[in-house]
Parts: C-alpha cells; structure tokens; sequence
C-alpha cells in the first residue's frame, strides 16, 4: 500500500513511515493512494467473522508492506485480550434498536479499540527499525487515558500527555495521573484543550 499526502500526490510514502511520521513533510495528512475495495463475496464471507478476524482482514490492506497477515493477526488477538467482552464489541438490542457498546476496553473510552491496536504497532515497528520514539498526546480526558493504557511499559517509546488542569473529569484524571509507567510523563496546563 502506498500512502501520499494531501498535498502532493507525486511523492508516495510506506505504511512504517506513514505511521511513524504522523503528518506528512509538507504538513498535509496522509491518505491511502488508493483505498482498497471489498467485492460481495468477500463481504459475504466477512458476516461469520469474529471481530479480531475481521479486523484483520480489513486492516492487513493498509500495512501488508510491513506485516504479513499472520503478524497482525497475532497483534489484534494481543491488542484485545484485556477488553471485557470476548468480541472486542457488543450489540444489545434494544426493542427495534441495535446499539453497538464500544466501552469494554481498559479506559472505557470507544478509543481503546484503535489505540491498543496502535500501541502494538508501534513496538512492532520500532524493534524491528531498531529506533525510539517520543509521543506527545494532547486531550481533553479520553484520549489521553487510551493513549497511556496503549503505550504504558512498552520499549522504546514515550508518551507525554497534555491536559487542562482541573478541566477533565475525575475518572479521566486518575486514568491518567495514576500511571506509574517510566515511560510515561502526564502534564496538566492552565487553559483548555484548545490551548
């Protein structure tokens, strides 16, 4: 897959780099440069799937120039294995209501489903570029907890979390602050997230 910037569909860049970088050199964001397509038989044979097998299957055709579907698939089963629900996600039914529980994760925040994915990735890739990595996560409460339950005592990376003193709720604070992590430096400022 080859990723380029919004901003210069010449220049075509890796799935490491692209997750590596966060934003592209001339400030756009990256984007796939083409976005792969599903035929019906294959969505079809999508219906059975657990959610881990699923993802798998979608995301392996954003990355398969740095992990083969094998690896991944151990990365997803790993990045879920501490979620609440064996599925990762729940559908309750509520009269003619489906509605989809996204909270089973380790912060209860709909974002521990990407970010513990990402968390992986990130020491996967880092072992295998023999390099280190410093994050810098700014939130209003959510984001921040499932930044640091992703990134908490992993190798070769850090993550530092900005967030409003005295501005987040204090389940999002404690979620945040209690982390005794040594690679992981919380930070609260006077202001608001947009500060």
């Amino acid at each position: 897959m080859e990723y380029i910037s919004t901003r210069n569909r010449e220049k075509t860049f890796l799935f490491k780099d692209v997750f590596l970088k966060g934003l592209a050199p001339d400030g756009g964001l990256f984007v796939p440069k083409n976005i792969p397509l599903f035929g019906l038989e294959e969505l079809k044979k999508f219906k059975n799937l657990s959610y881990c097998e699923l993802a798998t299957k979608i995301i392996i055709k954003y990355c398969k120039d740095e992990f083969n579907e094998k690896e991944l698939k151990n990365l997803i089963d790993n990045s879920y294995k501490n979620f609440r629900v064996e599925d990762v996600v729940a559908i309750k039914k509520i009269g003619k209501i489906n509605l989809l529980e996204l909270f089973h994760g380790p912060t209860l925040a709909f974002k521990d489903i990407a970010m513990q994915v990402i968390g992986n990735m990130y020491e996967k890739i880092l072992e295998k570029e023999k390099t280190k990595i410093n994050i810098v996560v700014a939130t209003s409460g959510d984001t921040g907890a499932a930044a640091i339950s992703a990134i908490k005592n992993r190798k070769n990376m850090k993550v530092f979390v900005l967030h409003p003193k005295n501005k987040i709720s204090d389940i999002q604070r404690k979620f945040m602050t209690t982390e005794s992590s040594i690679n992981v430096f919380n930070i609260a400022l006077n202001g608001n997230f947009d500060d």
